[in-house]
């Protein structure tokens, strides 16, 4: 039996955050979602296992909406049906996730009822819960006082039930609601949902990989441009980890730091990702900090200690003039080195919106000016050099594959 990487609770914790930076505007919004979802289902005197799949769906349940069009302040905001197939699109291959990929079934409206696997009352009831927690957790305002506001969203989901809801579950809402101390935790300590993930809920390093590369498509998938980068990144990285002798466990560790090295990019606007020219330095140093919002993401969660590490340090540079950190070589890993290498590798053979991607040719001329100007491993670079084809058809092979998922899930997205 392969051995515990780390924990669904620290992962949990890291996804909320992301997802803060993805959409900042609704701060902690995941956080209340789950805290609400788990509580209704305990309401409803659920089975562990069963609120534990409403408090995964209620976490990831709109991963879909980096595919949506971003909508205007004065636009309604997307409901659980309108992200549920771009979301489905996203997940469906996450073992993990069998359960939250029937919930964004049932809440699909074009969804053939046949398509079920399981249970559909069960799931129609979990999609429900997830539903009424989004709602409820919109209509919640920070800035006042949380019982002001309890009255009033009480019945806007009384008029709710029986149609939007229904009345079973409306009715276990507002029953868990009559208890004042419910708006002050949801409103001032959602990440109590937290404790509610069970310690014994352990993640591998293969389970790891399958939930690193889930969320390398919300990371990429926000942009055409992007799509498929981490995927590229992810396979560069382990094939040269794999020629300099790195171990199996090393290169899987590798994997996942490339693909979850740009996290902290979710903190940057779609506009700056898709400029179809040269940055300015306010645009330039809005890119400049989310390696540090990658490194903030990954410092806390258990066994990432090296990850984070190789992840957060791509952007520094062997002579001391990266960012965010401003290292120097002794102080980089190799692990870094490696990513670091494998994402320019990676960034200049994409096509991107203000050019194309560069030939043979021209990849390696711009990975020796970097060696040549004191930024990069010159080792590193010579063995990717070296073995350029069996690289390059490596990162084809795996980012042809991601670019199918992406266009298949974009496509859903506008269906």
């Amino acid at each position: 039996m392969e051995r515990k990487f780390t924990n669904m609770r620290d992962l949990a914790r890291s996804f909320a955050k992301a997802m803060d930076l993805l959409r900042p505007e609704t701060e902690h919004h995941h956080e209340r979602v789950a805290y609400l979802a788990y509580n209704i289902a305990d309401e409803l005197d659920y089975e562990e296992d069963d609120k534990n799949e409403i408090l995964y769906a209620s976490l990831l349940y709109d991963a879909g909406i980096v595919l949506m069009p971003e909508r205007k302040a004065d636009q309604e905001r997307y409901l659980l049906k309108d992200m549920a197939a771009a979301t489905l699109g996203m997940i469906g291959d996450v073992p993990r996730f069998k359960g939250v990929c029937e919930v964004m079934k049932i809440a699909d409206p074009e969804t053939e009822e046949d398509d079920a696997l399981f249970d559909a009352d069960k799931y129609k009831d979990f999609a429900e819960i997830v539903d009424l927690s989004d709602r409820v957790s919109a209509m919640l305002d920070p800035k006042d006082a949380a019982l002001n506001q309890a009255s009033d969203i009480c019945n806007a989901v009384s008029e709710l039930a029986g149609e939007a809801i229904s009345n079973t579950v409306a009715e276990a809402f507002l029953r868990f609601a009559e208890k004042e101390y419910v708006w002050m935790e949801v409103l001032h300590q959602p990440e109590l949902f937290l404790s509610y993930i069970s310690d014994e809920n352990t993640v591998t390093l293969d389970d790891m990989i399958i939930l690193a590369k889930f969320m390398s498509r919300i990371i990429d998938f926000r942009s055409s441009y992007t799509a498929m980068h981490s995927s590229g990144v992810a396979s560069t990285a382990v094939r040269l980890a794999e020629i300099m002798g790195m171990s199996e466990d090393e290169c899987k560790m590798m994997m996942i730091a490339g693909y979850i090295h740009d996290i902290g990019k979710l903190k940057v606007p779609r506009s700056v990702l898709e400029k179809n020219d040269k940055l300015n330095d306010e645009e330039f140093n809005i890119v400049k900090e989310y390696a540090y919002y990658t490194n903030l993401l990954l410092k806390d969660v258990a066994g990432f200690e090296q990850i984070g590490r190789w992840a957060s340090l791509h952007h520094e540079k062997l002579n001391g003039y990266g960012y965010p950190f401003r290292l120097k070589a002794d102080d980089i890993p190799m692990g870094a080195r490696i990513i670091a290498i494998a994402d320019i590798f990676s960034a200049v053979a994409e096509i991107r919106a203000y050019r194309k991607g560069m030939t043979k040719e021209e990849v390696i001329s711009t990975l020796r000016d970097n060696v040549e100007d004191g930024a990069m491993s010159g080792y590193i670079v010579d063995l990717l050099i070296n073995n350029y084809d069996n690289i390059y058809s490596i990162r084809e092979n795996e980012v042809s594959k991601e670019g199918a998922r992406y266009y298949a899930a974009v496509v859903d997205a506008e269906d």
